[in-house]
């Protein structure tokens, strides 16, 4: 973990024989940085949405009718 947090390594984790990678112990400012990308990329989808809604090209469709359709 030191590595990770001082060093900037990224130290995989494997299983099996053939040492498939399993998980990762990465610097937590990589995640950080990752998470706030993945904020950014769901904010940039709702705001197509929302004005594929305002423009009439989508339709929203209730929550209770998804959940009927799917069968939940």
């Amino acid at each position: 973990m030191t590595r990770a947090a001082f060093g900037g390594e990224i130290t995989y984790v494997t299983r099996g024989r053939g040492q498939q990678r399993a998980a990762a112990i990465v610097p937590a400012e990589l995640v950080e940085r990752y998470k706030a990308m993945i904020d950014q990329e769901d904010g940039r989808i709702a705001r197509k949405r929302l004005a594929d809604l305002d423009a009439g090209r989508a339709v929203a469709v209730p929550a209770d009718e998804v959940a009927r359709v799917l069968g939940v």
